[in-house]
């Protein structure tokens, strides 16, 4: 049974989807940047014996926006999802990501690796790396990027159809109906149209970015086993240090999948979900 969810943080409220099993594996899924829950919908209900939540994240969705002095920093995230585990009552969860998700899966597992007995990314897995001597420019940018971007709303479009061909294809490519599915948590209709709703502070360069030596360290803290997706058509593989980066995981599976970017909103959830669950067996 579908339920939706809110969670109270400390001057955040946070929304979520839950489903599946209520006595299965506890499931935590994050999606990507400017998604949402939704992103989830084809692949969850194909997972058995699962116990199911996929959480819109701080500014998008149906969760509230950070507060007005604050950023979007990744490791923010890593505070939130603990938050919600702790509300759940599991000691213990699995953790399943996409693409910016997948980026705060790691370090969630790499932080609290007591609490992560697995963890599947999609399409992601290592944050942008930042240089040390970038870091007083970041900093600064960040700044500047945070003053212009509260003062804007985001850009409102005439019609629910243009909107739905914006995110189509907008900032990460889309088919049509996956579109439709993340419209159903994140576009609203305002006085003059349509508006696709999350903060546009989520767009500005973070304060500081972990380098390359911070994330291998994250990594090498993850000892539990670690399954991999990468579509075929993947922007991810040619990020810089990426392999390096994941070959610092001690039990990794690595599986490439026909599809683009959101292989698993986009046809390829089947297949993810019979590797999901094999992976997930005891």
């Amino acid at each position: 049974m579908l339920e939706e969810r809110k969670f109270q943080l400390p001057g955040l409220t946070l929304a979520a989807r839950e489903w599946g099993n209520r006595n299965g594996r506890p499931v935590i899924f994050l999606h990507g940047w400017l998604d949402n829950a939704g992103s989830f919908d084809r692949l969850v209900p194909l997972l058995e014996n699962c116990h199911s939540l996929a959480v819109d994240s701080a500014g998008h969705g149906l969760s509230t926006n950070r507060s007005a002095d604050s950023t979007y920093n990744i490791w923010q995230e890593v505070g939130d999802i603990v938050h919600i585990a702790d509300q759940m009552g599991w000691e213990q969860f699995t953790l399943a990501g996409h693409s910016r998700g997948a980026n705060v899966a790691t370090l969630i597992a790499g932080t609290f690796p007591e609490r992560v007995n697995k963890l599947v990314l999609i399409e992601g897995g290592v944050a942008t790396i930042g240089n040390t001597e970038d870091a007083p420019e970041n900093l600064a940018q960040s700044f500047r990027d945070r003053v212009k971007l509260a003062q804007r709303s985001g850009r409102i479009f005439a019609n629910r159809d243009e909107a739905i061909a914006g995110r189509r294809d907008g900032w990460s490519m889309l088919s049509e109906e996956a579109a439709e599915i993340l419209a159903a948590r994140s576009l609203r209709q305002v006085k003059e149209g349509f508006q696709w709703q999350f903060d546009q502070r989520l767009k500005g360069k973070s304060e500081f970015l972990l380098t390359h030596d911070q994330l291998r360290a994250f990594v090498s803290r993850v000892s539990v086993p670690v399954l991999l997706f990468l579509a075929q058509d993947s922007p991810i593989q040619s990020m810089p240090f990426f392999e390096d980066i994941i070959s610092g995981f001690i039990h990794l599976e690595k599986i490439v999948v026909p599809g683009g970017h959101h292989l698993h909103l986009e046809g390829a959830q089947t297949l993810i979900a019979e590797r999901i669950g094999a992976f997930f067996a005891p």
